[in-house]
């Protein structure tokens, strides 16, 4: 009796230790070797993969989306592929590599790493908190890697943040951070475009005003860097509770100020192309901007705002308001070459904003100024975003590029 329950405790023991053994032993992977990438898309900012290193060369063709689990907080992130790198670089399959990169879907609706808080009317960078599930054993070099549980995903890394140095600019009591890209060309004189956020990228981070949509991100990319190598300027405003933003006393100024520092600083930009452009509040600042300084910029392009007159009220039709523009301010600028961008059903800022600042200038004899409205419906889900439209315009950006004072 004694050596039948012997035998059966010996039985249940190895059978245990074959149903465990592909998750209770082996290598598992730690947490700090994964890595969050995040892009920044015409939406804004997302995690656009995960980056584990296994310290060992992974077949990259035994590899299945399957492989991996994916979660930002409690929600599921969609898997677009999965294949070993070389060099811990998205978009760079390899063979084999020590590298496995996890690529996830940009359009999901779990992807956005930014939070907009209604009540302050900001964005808040609040969705980082990543967890990654093994669901497959890996072979890495002359290890096993075993399935694991959900992992947190220790580090994140931002490759636009570390493209825009970091700096700050003192002016009396007004403290303006900014980022700078400076092109990787060097010789001959180049174009300097100054990006000015909107409301929600309002604070003292210095990262929304890159992350809040792809204005900066665009300009900076290497399809126009490629055809027009440029610095890229962008301004932070800081936050209030009145939203008035860039049209707050004393900032566009301090922004000029800033463009000044930035010249004097770098001799090879090119002073007859600066470019101002902007989203929303953003917009409206470049209008202010161009008629605080009308002899200064080659070009703008505002996008979703109106021409600023501080003593109009504002002109509220539905959810959506705007400032009628001031003549005086209208025939000052109506030399400048403009492109506006807007959404007939845009529901912040009235595309009358834009329609009544390019009349003003019609009317006052300019010639220079075009505009785009995008009909009802085609901006969606936010007819307001409408620069998400925009800087996808291939035609804005070569006509930006060509002009010169």
């Amino acid at each position: 009796m004694k050596k039948l329950i012997l035998s059966l405790l010996l039985m249940v023991t190895a059978v245990f230790a074959v149903g465990c053994s592909s998750s209770d032993s082996g290598e598992k992977i730690a947490s700090k070797n994964t890595t969050l990438v995040t892009q920044v898309i015409d939406k804004g900012e997302v995690g656009s993969a995960i980056i584990i290193d296994y310290k060992g060369s992974v077949t990259g063709n035994e590899l299945s989306n399957t492989d991996f689990s994916v979660f930002a907080g409690d929600k599921s992130r969609g898997i677009k592929a999965v294949y070993a790198s070389k060099d811990a670089t998205v978009g760079t399959p390899a063979a084999k590599g020590n590298y496995v990169v996890i690529e996830l879907n940009p359009a999901d609706d779990n992807a956005s790493t930014l939070s907009f808080d209604v009540e302050k009317f900001n964005n808040e960078r609040a969705n980082l908190k990543y967890t990654v599930k093994q669901n497959s054993d890996i072979k890495a070099g002359d290890k096993d890697y075993v399935e694991t549980s959900a992992l947190k995903v220790e580090n994140v890394v931002s490759p636009i943040l570390d493209e825009f140095k970091a700096g700050e600019l003192k002016d009396g009591s007004i403290t303006m951070p900014y980022r700078m890209y400076s092109p990787k060309v060097s010789k001959d004189k180049k174009p300097l475009i100054v990006f000015l956020h909107g409301s929600g990228e309002r604070g003292d981070d210095n990262e929304l005003q890159l992350l809040g949509n792809d204005g900066p991100a665009t300009f900076a990319g290497a399809a126009f860097q490629s055809t027009t190598p440029s610095y890229v300027l962008a301004p932070q405003v800081e936050w209030d509770e009145a939203r008035n933003g860039w049209f707050t006393e004393g900032k566009t100024e301090t922004v000029k100020k800033l463009i000044d520092q930035v010249i004097a600083e770098n001799d090879e930009i090119d002073t007859s192309r600066i470019y101002l452009t902007g989203v929303s509040n953003g917009a409206t600042g470049v209008w202010k901007m161009l008629t605080e300084n009308p002899d200064f910029y080659a070009a703008a392009a505002p996008i979703a705002g109106y021409m600023y007159d501080k003593d109009a009220e504002f002109v509220v039709n539905g959810t959506s308001r705007y400032l009628e523009p001031n003549p005086a301010d209208a025939e000052k600028i109506k030399n400048i070459p403009i492109w506006a961008y807007q959404a007939e059903d845009d529901q912040v800022n009235s595309v009358e904003g834009t329609k009544s600042a390019v009349k003003a200038i019609q009317d006052a004899g300019g010639e220079k100024v075009q505009m785009t409205i995008y009909p009802a419906g085609l901006v969606t889900p936010s007819p307001h975003a409408s620069w998400e439209k925009a800087y996808n315009d291939s035609r804005l950006l070569t006509w930006m590029a060509a002009q010169v004072k």
